[in-house]
């Protein structure tokens, strides 16, 4: 569409107004040489600053990475926004008014944003000042919020009543209609009459990107409900669209390359005082797809730290989905127990936090985790189970080579080493398939028999020499993951004692063992031998201590102090010695 004459003159007058110079060095530390300015190019990576700014020209132009332009491509590249957006963040920098276009309020703007000033200066009065705020001075003290935190973030406190800040702004001059609009007052349908929305609530004024005011939050004290109450939808207010604190934030979380993802005002106020400075919060609702968009401008990095409740872990995996969709490196930071962030903080303090916080696992691993503790992975049914809990999030990758590396990560962690699961999740992942394909009783039989375990299991019944020599040898972490480990557990009961496979079976409650075992009897062979035995057991023994050294590798990775790295290595040296003994000894 053709720009009209109104659009061409807007454009001219923030051209026109605009000092790239300031605006820079609002992001960049710039030194004057000569007639222009210099600093490092935040473009890409340097040592030696090649990134030049002409205050003359109003231009700015890198010349180890070539980028260059003016004002507005500056901060379409720095703040990863389109060209009318960065239009309309110079217009506000500057004070010229906006010709929005397509919203019948949109003329009301400046007159709504003067209304939160004021309501947040009503607020903040309240809670400073007045015998109905000692209420909210006591919660805020309580909760160990400094006084400096409560006016950074210009927290206030609704009184209770139900005219207070109605009957204060209409003395200011604004409307009724205003206030409605705004959103700072309700209108009762029977009567007609309207009051405050907020009453009796420690206020949290909410700020967009530009620093200014355009809703509010409000928290009751008591045991009413709703515990939160937010701004409903206005011309300045869309909660979906709105992260608490990102206005102060933004500029750490770039410079860090991590936002940190909370789920409620009291979490980021308390996670910000303790020195976390890189934080977003939602707003008491769900996470978004325009959420996910706003952190992109700042990063692709995101730990996801919710509370520990049931809403809170659903929430998880809510924003994993969307974060995943939107091309994020996800880690989840679940605390310990019960405590949400600003518990936590509060008894266990700051650097206890920031060390769980630097081993946040990634999304995978904690979905795994979860899948894990609700199943037995000892079964391949059990991996089934937990593979399909955690495959309808890594579908979500969008990169077909993403999803393929997934299959040796999940196959690690689910220890599958079943042919038959692997090549059912591999096709899954390729498809893009939510679940995989239960393996029948038969096929998770075929399986079993295929391997080392069940070998040796079916050498304890037959021959009584192995069944003797091996009995206490052969420990049940030596068979997990290997199908037979139900068998197993009940046929040492029975060394001693006369073994037979009827005996045997008739102790097994599982209808998948006694399968198992009635395939084991039927399965011709060699006849066995103690040598075969011990041989059997050695594989099994090397594959165990394989599996921890590991488990031992991953931890050390993830390991984030030298009393703690030292304890692996020394670990893993002494199992790299039994292996080597192990592999050393005299064969049978």
């Amino acid at each position: 569409m053709v720009p009209s004459r109104s659009d061409q003159e807007f454009l001219e007058t923030v051209r026109s107004s605009v000092d790239i110079r300031e605006i820079i060095a609002g992001y960049i530390p710039l030194k004057k040489v000569g007639g222009r300015y210099r600093g490092l190019c935040p473009f890409h990576a340097e040592k030696t600053p090649s990134f030049y700014v002409d205050g003359g020209k109003q231009l700015f132009y890198c010349f180890g990475c070539g980028t260059g332009g003016d004002a507005f491509k500056f901060l379409m590249l720095y703040e990863k926004v389109d060209f009318p957006e960065a239009l309309r963040q110079l217009a506000r920098r500057y004070g010229i008014a906006i010709p929005e276009r397509g919203h019948a309020a949109s003329s009301e703007r400046p007159a709504l944003l003067r209304i939160h000033q004021a309501a947040v200066a009503y607020f903040r009065r309240v809670l400073r000042e007045s015998d109905e705020g000692r209420s909210g001075r006591q919660y805020l003290e309580a909760r160990g919020l400094a006084p400096e935190t409560v006016e950074a973030f210009a927290l206030g406190y609704a009184p209770a009543r139900w005219d207070g800040l109605k009957e204060t702004l209409l003395r200011q001059g604004f409307s009724e209609g205003q206030l409605l609009l705004a959103g700072v007052l309700l209108r009762k349908e029977e009567t007609g009459r309207t009051y405050d929305r907020f009453r009796g609530r420690l206020v949290f004024p909410i700020r967009n990107l530009l620093g200014e005011f355009v809703g509010f939050g409000g928290r009751v004290l008591g045991n009413e409900e709703p515990k939160y109450l937010n701004s409903p939808e206005t011309p300045l207010f869309r909660k979906g669209e709105l992260l608490y604190g990102l206005d102060r934030t933004a500029d750490s979380i770039r410079k860090s390359d991590q936002a940190i993802l909370v789920e409620g005002y009291m979490d980021f106020l308390s996670l910000h005082q303790a020195g976390l400075s890189n934080l977003a919060a939602t707003l008491g609702t769900g996470f978004t797809p325009a959420h996910a968009r706003l952190l992109a401008r700042f990063t692709h990095r995101v730990v996801v730290n919710f509370d520990p409740d049931t809403a809170g872990q659903v929430a998880v995996r809510r924003s994993l989905d969307i974060l995943l969709e939107s091309g994020f490196d996800v880690r989840v930071l679940r605390l310990p127990g019960t405590q949400d962030p600003d518990r936590f903080v509060r008894e266990e303090g700051v650097q206890r936090y920031r060390d769980l916080l630097y081993a946040a696992p990634t999304y995978l691993e904690y979905l795994a985790r979860e899948a894990a503790e609700s199943v037995d992975l000892n079964t391949p049914a059990g991996k089934i189970r937990a593979l399909n809990q955690v495959l309808p999030h890594v579908v979500r990758l969008e990169s077909a080579l993403e999803r393929s590396e997934q299959v040796k990560l999940l196959s690690e962690m689910f220890r599958i080493q079943d042919g038959i699961v692997l090549q059912e999740l591999k096709s899954a992942l390729a498809a893009r398939r939510t679940n995989l394909k239960s393996p029948s009783p038969r096929q998770e039989s075929a399986e079993a028999l295929a391997g080392p375990a069940a070998r040796l299991l079916k050498l304890f019944v037959e021959l009584p020499e192995a069944r003797l020599a091996i009995h206490r040898v052969v420990r049940d972490e030596d068979l997990a993951g290997t199908g037979v480990e139900g068998i197993w557990r009940v046929a040492r009961d029975l060394a001693e004692g006369d073994m037979t496979y009827g005996r045997l079976g008739s102790r097994l409650t599982e209808s998948i063992d006694q399968d198992l075992l009635l395939r084991l009897a039927s399965t011709p062979g060699p006849a066995g031998s103690l040598t075969e035995a011990e041989d059997c057991v050695r594989r099994l023994q090397e594959a165990r201590l394989a599996r921890r050294l590991q488990e031992l590798q991953e931890k050390l990775e993830k390991a984030a102090d030298g009393a703690s790295v030292d304890d692996l290595l020394r670990q893993k040296m002494d199992l790299r010695r039994e292996m080597r003994a192990l592999r050393s000894a005299p064969s049978p």
